[in-house]
């Protein structure tokens, strides 16, 4: 029985919202992505009006800390850095897949995350989630493809199983008609046998809607996954929605607004203060009429309207206020006297100190740090000092992974199952790993108590990326340490090392380049090996003339090469091979600096240079931006 003001309130309410075909829930639901969305203000008066108090007011400016933080933690959770790879386990629920079956699983898997833009997708799940509390996800096949579709929560009502899974749904919106006064009403059942859309009905006050035509396309299954945002763990199957990430800060984020539209209205005083006669009667010669013929701006963001008492402004027809211009020259009676009234700015700073308390309190409550581009500093931050400054978000991300995670499990693992269906073997799939994945999808399914066919799913395991990439300083640190463990020696095979740098040159294929990169340097080896054996001596005893022996050990020693000679001359063959110095310049080089003649000069480079093509160097510019 209804005893209190308050019930009885909510409950005619509640009536009223049954009349019309809509429920208090819904109008909770829009509610709260009105705070998102930055249309919770548009009910009220303009900020500038003088007919209600200030507190009535829509601030004029607004923080969207709201769209910010659902924003941030999105990109954090989802982002194409930290996205999980889905991967397919060999051992599942009393199922052993061979290498082959999991390796045809896998790429199917690989080309549904391409072709539903997963990444993507899931941020808009988690951002659904975030600012409503709930999210619904439709998976199917649309034309042979697979499909994604993202249902406002506030439309729908689930049916839950125990563990969370969805047996059936019920979607309900109203669109306008073609008669301004009327609404139609839609509606959509989905259960585990059929997905069925009914004719739009029109919306009458006080009659229960009454369906009649309807389509209706048959399915296997339900292909629906529901996400609960941050529910309470003694949550039931009945409690269908969990909490919006703003929820209970609705007044904190208000006020913030509010402080950050007075600081506004502050600025605009203190810009261009007030001017005060005192003991001056009216000079219609200094005097201009005040309003919008007098230059003042439309009302709404007009500092006059919003600073200045009424009293002060005067009135509008007649009245006029004094004219001020750096060129004016004003003439005033005996004892006259002009001011400029000007604050101090103490209001200000009271303002900042609220604005900035309003801020600690909001992103301690929601878990979210907002940084600016100041407070970070220039350089390339160190992954760890992110971590560190990133703690009390990275805490409610792993909160999302945990919960969206499963989601993302689930959406990959319905959209396996109707791809392992009979409608999609018998429409098709438009993709190109099912046939190869096909004898696999037939292994998930298993027989149930009732001796009926069931769906035992696929072992999918999600692999987390890094929430912070590794700065350069990061990757050289963690280097030096591994190889000064490893006694020196390198710790990277060649292909990690490429791996780890392909997408900053933007290297597609990183076992093309680790070949193309051994080519280019056997091709140098090579023609190095071939420049210092021209440099062997053809007998190990070369034969001595008489004359020879009479010059002595000094002297033939004179006519050798030493070894810094040598590998000067190596040096410069290698620079040839590698397009950094012309041939023509090094056989010049080789013949004045080791005494040889032309022939010997291109001996000794061999093929190097043939065909040679300079290597283009960075403009000084550049090089010092690429130095950091």
């Amino acid at each position: 029985m209804l005893t209190t003001p308050a019930q009885q309130d909510l409950a005619r309410f509640n009536a009223e919202l049954a009349r019309m075909g809509e429920s208090a829930r819904f109008w909770r639901i829009n509610r709260l992505e009105q705070w998102y969305c930055g249309t919770q203000y548009d009910t009220r008066p303009s900020f500038w009006s003088q007919d209600v108090p200030l507190r009535e007011r829509a601030p004029v400016v607004q923080s969207q800390f709201t769209r910010s933080a659902v924003q941030r933690l999105a990109t954090l959770v989802f982002g194409d850095r930290s996205f999980p790879r889905l991967k397919v386990e060999a051992d599942g629920y009393r199922t052993t897949l061979s290498t082959a079956e999991r390796d045809a699983l896998q790429a199917l898997v690989d080309e549904i995350t391409r072709a539903l833009a997963l990444s993507k997708r899931m941020r808009e799940v988690l951002t659904e989630g975030l600012k409503s509390g709930a999210a619904c996800v439709i998976v199917g096949l649309v034309e042979g493809r697979p499909s994604l579709q993202i249902v406002p929560s506030k439309w729908c009502t689930p049916t839950l199983r125990a563990d969370g899974c969805v047996e059936a749904l019920c979607i309900e919106y109203k669109t306008p008609s073609d008669d301004p006064k009327r609404w139609r009403l839609h509606r959509r059942e989905i259960t585990a046998t059929e997905d069925r859309t009914y004719a739009p009905v029109d919306v009458v006050e006080g009659v229960p809607p009454k369906w009649g035509d309807y389509t209706a396309i048959p399915l296997e299954c339900c292909p629906v996954v529901w996400v609960r945002n941050d529910a309470e763990a003694t949550a039931t199957r009945d409690q269908i929605d969990g909490h919006a990430l703003v929820e209970g800060l609705e007044d904190e984020v208000e006020a913030l607004d509010m402080e950050l539209s007075q600081l506004y209205r502050n600025a605009l005083y203190n810009g261009e203060p007030q001017l005060v006669q005192i003991g001056v009667d009216g000079n219609a010669a200094m005097a201009a009429p005040v309003g919008r013929t007098g230059g003042a701006t439309e009302e709404r963001f007009s500092w006059l309207n919003s600073v200045i008492p009424g009293w002060a402004r005067g009135g509008s027809g007649g009245d006029t206020a004094a004219k001020k211009a750096p060129g004016k020259l004003w003439k005033l009676p005996q004892g006259g006297d002009a001011k400029m009234v000007e604050s101090t700015g103490a209001g200000a700073e009271i303002i900042r100190g609220a604005i900035t308390e309003l801020r600690r309190v909001l992103t301690d409550a929601s878990g979210v740090v907002l940084f600016d581009a100041d407070s970070l500093g220039g350089g390339d931050l160190a992954a760890r000092t992110l971590q560190l400054m990133h703690a009390p978000m990275l805490d409610h991300a792993d909160n999302l992974r945990v919960e969206y995670g499963d989601a993302l499990a689930r959406i990959v693992d319905m959209m396996l199952r109707v791809l392992s269906g009979r409608l999609a073997q018998t429409m098709g799939a438009l993709l190109r790993t099912y046939d190869a994945a096909a004898p696999a999808l037939a292994r998930l399914h298993g027989v149930g108590p009732t001796g009926a066919r069931r769906w035992i799913g696929a072992p999918v395991s999600l692999a987390w990326g890094d929430y912070f990439e590794p700065s350069a300083l990061d990757r050289k640190a963690a280097i030096e340490t591994a190889m000064q463990a490893n006694g020196g020696r390198p710790v990277l095979s060649h292909r990690s090392a490429v791996a780890s740098v392909a997408a900053m040159f933007g290297v597609h294929n990183v076992d093309a380049e680790v070949e193309a990169t051994e080519a280019a340097h056997a091709a140098t080896q090579s023609i190095v090996s071939d420049a210092i054996t021209k440099l062997d001596p053809v007998d190990d005893a070369p034969e001595l003339t008489l004359d020879d022996a009479a010059m002595g050990p000094a002297a033939v020693s004179d006519t050798a090469l030493n070894g810094a000679q040598v590998a000067s001359m190596v040096e410069i063959v290698e620079k040839v091979a590698a397009g950094s110095l012309p041939r023509g310049a090094a056989r010049a080089i080789i013949m004045r600096a080791f005494a040889v003649d032309a022939a010997g000069a291109d001996d000794i480079l061999g093929d190097a240079g043939q065909g040679f093509t300079p290597t283009i160097l960075p403009a000084p510019a550049d090089r010092a931006t690429l130095g950091g």
